[in-house]
């Protein structure tokens, strides 16, 4: 059976902070030419918009956004890609699981089409060997639905298989349930909230992975033990 290695991408991967600031701001540019009005009221329409798809998996979907306010969004991207920041470790890692027999799967809250030009750029794309965006589930990744995609691409199941991310709620608290192993990154100076180690907005329940790390190439002790 094929062994699975999920891959958050935001954080575990990849610093996106400078990079989805800047492709917002380029939206809010382009509405405010459009619809000839000032930048201010563009980005108040656009985070108006935004807050009506928080807490879905369309709040992440660039691709719907330039879709419902005319904006060309892969120009969006495109220009900005130059902000993407990989995070030291990961082009290393991801040979080095391949070498050790597992697939590697982009498990992402990102749409496919947007994903897939940031690998792209990151020049990460070949050492992956199947993405999986909120949009191929329509849910976001703690919905669980991302994990059974995987499984049913590669005939494979929860117990050959690790969830590897940052976020309690997205990477680590449905694979558990699923019965996946689970690696949560706390991955030095990109730390972020989700790196509270707790899966409730109160902080009172704490997330229980199966291991923690600080850096990805700690990975590798892991998966040969």
């Amino acid at each position: 059976m094929n062994k699975l290695i999920f891959w958050d991408w935001t954080g575990t991967l990849a610093d996106e902070a400078s990079l989805d600031k800047a492709v917002c701001t380029s939206m809010e540019e382009e509405l405010a030419r459009k619809n000839a009005i000032s930048f201010k009221q563009a980005a108040d329409k656009y985070n108006s918009y935004l807050t009506k798809l928080e807490n879905t998996w369309r709040w992440h979907d660039y691709v719907g956004h330039g879709q419902e306010l005319g904006l060309d969004w892969k120009k969006c991207q495109e220009q900005n890609l130059s902000k993407l920041r990989i995070i030291g470790g990961t082009e290393e890692i991801l040979i080095f699981c391949r070498q050790k027999g597992y697939k590697n799967i982009l498990a992402t809250n990102a749409v496919k089409k947007v994903i897939q030009l940031r690998v792209k750029h990151a020049g990460l794309e070949n050492l992956f060997d199947f993405i999986i965006g909120s949009s191929d589930a329509e849910a976001l990744k703690s919905e669980g639905k991302h994990f059974k995609l995987g499984f049913n691409k590669f005939g494979s199941s929860s117990d050959c298989s690790y969830s590897v991310g940052d976020n309690p709620v997205q990477d680590i608290q449905p694979a558990l349930h699923m019965g996946l192993k689970t690696i949560f990154c706390k991955s030095g100076r990109y730390l972020t909230h989700y790196h509270s180690e707790h899966i409730s907005g109160n902080h009172k329940e704490k997330i229980e992975p199966d291991f923690k790390i600080k850096t990805l190439s700690e990975i590798k002790k892991i998966i040969q033990g």
